[in-house]
């Protein structure tokens, strides 16, 4: 008998916020546990207000959530974990998948699978200070692809709850397409559970990669969600009526912009973070070009909202 097919959504900095996973939980539901964002440390080892709101035991009630971590060593990795520990969390991902130069250029995110020791230092740190259920997020380095290869045994060393790994190098950003085939033979290789992030669009692309991987069961999905609210129905085979579609969209929209409202109280970031959020959510619509254009060239939160209703009404279905 087949396992289930796991589901987790992915951690992405300013788009699958607090507000985000709140109202796509209560709207749609159906992810296995939803990633924060990373929690790291700027100057003066300070934490992002933006950052540290995302963790806050309060934005994430009833949601299965799980906290991640960005750090370049030991000291770094203590201090936030000890902030996640103390919260209450019971798991904790750490990134070693950012590809950014704001990162990596410091030691960060993908930056760690070029240092193996000091990777090791701060995975024995983690596993013998504190008592979380780990999972790590990973890319397949920084410019050669195959140097994830010689990181197997330090990965099978630790009693891991998840694998996550995402087939691209960090020079490559998110352009090109994530090699696939590469996951499959670092899988085989690996020989243990390994979470697939990268490209998810379609249950096309579900299929082509257990036509490698017969009994590959656990996906990542990300901006391919942003862009289509309806991705995991489609890849669940649970997709709603058109008119059910539309209804739910304009649920999990208003849910999005009233947890705005709520938290910032300066129409000009509801009005920010509501572009962002239709960067992608307007590829959701019958003609994403003429649907963006609206919300973006709104000058004012008041023009965003007498705008918004009428790309419902022209380009829903």
């Amino acid at each position: 008998m087949a396992s289930p097919e796991q589901f987790f959504l992915a951690p992405l900095q300013g788009f699958t916020d607090f507000a985000y996973r709140k109202s796509y939980h209560s709207v749609f539901g159906g992810f296995d546990a939803y990633f924060i964002p990373y929690l790291s440390l700027g100057p003066g080892n300070k934490i992002r207000n933006s950052q540290y709101r995302e963790v806050l035991p309060q934005n994430n009630q009833g949601i299965p959530v799980v906290p991640q971590i960005l750090c370049s060593n030991v000291a770094e990795l203590t201090m936030l974990a000890t902030i996640i520990r103390d919260f209450g969390y019971e798991q904790l991902n750490l990134n070693l998948g950012c590809p950014y130069p704001m990162a990596t250029n410091r030691g960060r995110g993908s930056a760690l699978l070029e240092k193996p020791d000091e990777l090791k230092r701060i995975l024995d740190a983690l596993f013998s200070d504190f008592n979380f259920k780990v999972s790590l997020k990973f890319r397949a380095g920084m410019t050669d692809e195959r140097s994830i290869f010689q990181l197997i045994d330090l990965l099978k060393s630790y009693p891991t709850e998840q694998l996550i790994f995402h087939p691209r190098t960090a020079n490559q950003l998110y352009k090109g397409t994530a090699n696939r085939e590469l996951f499959a033979e670092f899988s085989k290789e690996l020989n243990c559970p390994l979470t697939y992030n990268g490209d998810i669009q379609s249950p096309d692309d579900l299929d082509s990669i257990k036509q490698l991987l017969p009994e590959q069961n656990s996906w990542m999905i990300g901006r391919g969600l942003l862009s289509n609210p309806f991705l995991l129905n489609q890849l669940n085979n649970t997709l709603p009526s058109k008119t059910e579609q539309t209804r739910l969209k304009t649920e999990f929209h208003d849910l999005i912009l009233e947890e705005y409202q709520r938290t910032f109280p300066d129409e000009g970031q509801v009005l920010m973070k509501m572009k962002a959020f239709w960067s992608y959510f307007s590829q959701s619509f019958s003609n994403p070009q003429k649907a963006f254009k609206p919300i973006k060239k709104a000058s004012s939160f008041t023009k965003f909202k007498a705008a918004y209703p009428t790309v419902f009404q022209q380009y829903a279905d």
